[in-house]
């Protein structure tokens, strides 16, 4: 057996005074195993010199002080010392060998911390491995569950109403490695791949994951993350490996490397019922989608993954019967009834501004990595669809007058004899300006277990477009919608009447062994949508059918309309949503939950007058209403009507005395007030209810800094951020009482750039920043942190 001279692994990373804050909650675990005390906290002071107890800290033993009940443990590490750990409330006999052997356990636990840190860590690159990557986003995931909707008690906290809820994960690519792997050697490999990851570190935003997944991928977690933000640091990422040079050791010659980005944005870019399956599952379909956006960029021009659908499509084969295979597949986002128009690969051009028009296809079947297409159009008859060519999403414009068969006669489906999807929009939009109401319905059978069609489906689809057409007889017009969908168009029909026909053909369907299709039913006129929303209102319907129990029927009402603003909102289309709210209380005023979400979205905006009326009149309809009484509130709150606000959260805890979020906004007020006594109470009352303990404590710490306690204000922050490492404010008050006490100021910089980066709105975040920078000498970069808290006002 080889002889081992430590437990830890070979090239393991060293531990740093950032990862004392990162792994605290392990720390102070373990240090409790052996130390009983009662509270604690870390110090960074720049050196031990002095008298007293860092006398004792130089020389690495502990310090007991009995007759304050404190113990002070050195945190050092291979020889350095990285902080300090103060642990009061400790009553310990003093004996010549305790400074020994706690200085001898502190060691103990550093050595577990080096352990840990080497576990969840990729050695060759000193980035986060794919297990501690995927358990982060998993865990980001389960956090932002909570405010993805409007109405739950958690969208409108931490006091940022323009709060958003979501993440961006951005997957780097070197190109061909494997070809340079077996020309120039794995070690050539991992140098490339090391080159990558340290561009990609220096680039990272403070709160972000770097990962290494493989020998020639790598992977970024950004909490908080936009969209746009992601685009611009993925722009920036690409542009830096668009090409780099590696030194070959043996042949001594420069070779040139690139690598390809791509970003996702969650929950914005997750289509289908992604959202409504398991953490586990969400994870592994964000990772794969990145890698899919990553596999479709180009070196310096990263691609998004919602553009794979839009520009990143190719034909794969010619098929029989005027069709054609697509590299789209449901994988990707693609959908049954999309239609692409395909342009020529043979003629130059950038991706997505080919030269050539070719032609328009429509999507029939989408598979997992692949999907049909029926072409229904060629520019020259003579210039057929290739393989290679490119395919781009074609925009959504009225529907225009199909191509006919020979006869003359529309396209007729060959599996359920009705029209196909092209050919009955074009009826229906030659047929809907005749009639002054009509009705569209849609049939989807129920996917199978797969989530890809089937031979069966197919039977189900023909069986079902037979009872259709029994049923419906001569009263309309049947198309085939998707694979596994039809749409009927039933004129001079009202809701109640296709709502009629849709139980007649439920109850029919019931004595078969067909399964139940979810139908959606929308009706002309409604509101003040136009006869071409008809199409666009009867998916909403859907929707809302399929959300439905069994018989997964629905007439697109009110509560459909607000489930529709509801996934607008969770896309963060706030805009959009605040219109479909609107639209929502226009058809049923007595809709409180949609008259709370407007609220809410009218207060992300900055439209808080208009919010708080929206509330008002939930109140006047049922002043038990909870979230309308703490949104309420909440808003007088941020309009300084405190007297309004106080009234309001009292009304919440007489309907439900354990609203943890009324307690600590009394909490607030009464200390605004500068009454620090009733304040403390109430964030106490908050701290015994479930859940309340670690959700107070950065309020405790705002309340023991105003009372000039910032021994207690650093407990209570410590305990704040392990709760929620990225709460801004608990960040910032962290970094501003490292900075007030001397303390380590790179510690302190870290701190406030994180706070910065999750609330840049905040200018006090921006001057702590500046200050943290000052205290190093940094005095450019401080000036541009005033700048920005100058502009933010």
């Amino acid at each position: 057996m080889s002889e081992h001279t430590t437990l830890l692994p070979e090239n393991s990373p060293e531990l740093t005074r950032r990862d004392l804050i990162t792994f605290e909650h392990l720390l102070q675990e373990q240090i409790a195993a052996f130390l009983p005390f009662s509270s604690y906290s870390l110090f960074f002071p720049r050196s031990l010199e002095g008298d007293g107890a860092f006398a004792g800290l130089r020389g690495g033993l502990a310090v007991h002080l009995p007759d304050e009940e404190k113990v002070f443990l050195p945190l050092a590490f291979h020889g350095r010392m990285l902080g300090v750990f103060s642990a009061r409330g400790v009553d310990l006999e003093a004996s010549d060998s305790l400074p020994g052997y706690l200085a001898a356990m502190s060691g103990a636990c550093m050595e577990k911390l080096a352990l840990y840190k080497a576990s969840i860590t990729d050695p060759l690159t000193h980035c986060a491995n794919l297990t501690h990557f995927s358990r982060t986003i998993a865990s980001e995931i389960r956090a932002i569950r909570d405010c993805i909707l409007p109405g739950s008690s958690s969208c409108l906290k931490n006091g940022s109403p323009a709060q958003s809820a979501g993440f961006g994960i951005l997957h780097i690519e070197l190109a061909s490695m494997k070809k340079w792997q077996q020309r120039f050697g794995f070690s050539f490999g991992d140098r490339a791949l090391c080159h990558a990851a340290k561009v990609l570190q220096e680039l990272a935003p403070e709160e972000s994951v770097c990962a290494a997944l493989s020998d020639h991928s790598l992977a970024l977690f950004w909490p908080g993350g936009s969209s746009v933000a992601c685009r611009e640091l993925a722009s920036t990422l690409a542009s830096r490996l668009a090409s780099f040079n590696i030194t070959d050791t043996i042949l001594e010659q420069e070779v040139t490397i690139s690598a390809s980005v791509g970003f996702i944005q969650y929950p914005t870019d997750m289509t289908g019922n992604v959202l409504r399956q398991t953490v586990r599952e969400q994870t592994g379909i964000l990772l794969t989608h990145a890698r899919h956006a990553a596999a479709h960029a180009t070196p310096g021009a990263p691609f998004a993954f919602p553009q794979i659908v839009s520009e990143g499509g190719r034909v794969r084969a010619s098929l029989p019967l005027n069709r054609i295979q697509t590299s789209l597949g449901a994988a990707v986002g693609a959908l049954e009834g999309q239609r692409f128009l395909v342009w020529s690969s043979d003629h130059g051009g950038e991706p997505g501004t080919p030269s050539m028009y070719k032609g328009e296809i429509m999507l029939v079947e989408v598979r997992s990595d692949f999907s049909i297409a029926d072409i229904m159009n060629l520019s020259d008859p003579a210039w057929s669809i290739a393989p290679g060519d490119r395919l781009t999403l074609a925009p959504e414009p009225e529907a225009s007058p199909a191509p006919r068969s020979e006869d003359g006669q529309p396209h007729t489906d060959v599996l359920t004899g009705l029209l196909q999807y092209r050919d009955f929009l074009d009826a229906f939009t030659q047929q809907r300006d005749e009639h002054d109401k009509f009705a569209l319905l849609v049939l989807r059978l129920p996917d199978p277990p797969e989530g890809i069609a089937t031979d069966n489906t197919e039977t189900q689809l023909r069986e079902l477009s037979a009872v259709c057409s029994e049923v419906f007889g001569d009263k309309g017009l049947g198309g085939r919608f998707t694979v596994g969908s039809l749409i009927w168009f039933l004129p001079d029909f009202t809701n109640r009447r296709a709502l009629s026909l849709a139980k007649k053909l439920h109850e029919r369907l019931s004595h078969t062994d067909l399964p139940l299709p979810a139908i959606g039913i929308s009706a002309f006129p409604y509101l003040t949508f136009s006869r071409a929303d008809a199409l666009e209102n009867v998916q909403k319907a859907l929707h809302y059918a399929q959300l439905l129990p069994d018989p997964h029927r629905a007439v697109l009402d009110s509560v459909g309309l607000n489930i529709s603003a509801d996934r607008l909102f969770a896309q963060g289309r706030l805009f959009d949503a605040i219109e479909e709210y609107k639209l929502a209380l226009l058809s049923d005023r007595t809709n409180t939950t949609a008259r709370n979400s407007l609220g809410i979205c009218l207060a992300r905006i900055g439209e808080r007058s208009k919010a708080k009326r929206q509330f008002q009149t939930v109140i006047k309809r049922d002043s038990k209403d909870l979230f309308a009484q703490y949104n309420f509130g909440y808003v007088c709150q941020k309009m300084r009507q405190f007297p309004a606000a106080h009234d309001a959260y009292l009304a919440c805890i007489s309907i439900d005395p354990k609203h943890i979020f009324s307690h600590i906004r009394l909490g607030e007020l009464a200390q605004r007030e500068g009454k620090y006594k009733s304040a403390r109470s109430w964030f106490k009352k908050a701290s015994q209810i479930a859940g309340g303990e670690k959700l107070t404590r950065r309020y405790l710490a705002r309340l023991a800094l105003a009372q000039g306690k910032p021994d207690e204000a650093r407990e209570h922050l410590h305990q704040a951020l392990i709760h929620d490492p990225k709460d801004a404010v608990s960040l910032h008050l962290m970094a501003r009482l490292y900075l007030d006490n001397g303390e380590d100021p790179q510690i302190a910089e870290a701190l406030a750039r994180q706070s910065a980066a999750l609330a840049p709105q905040q200018p006090a975040f921006w001057k702590e920043l500046a200050r943290a920078l000052t205290a190093q000498g940094k005095a450019e970069e401080a000036h541009v942190a005033l700048g920005r808290a100058r502009a933010i006002g």
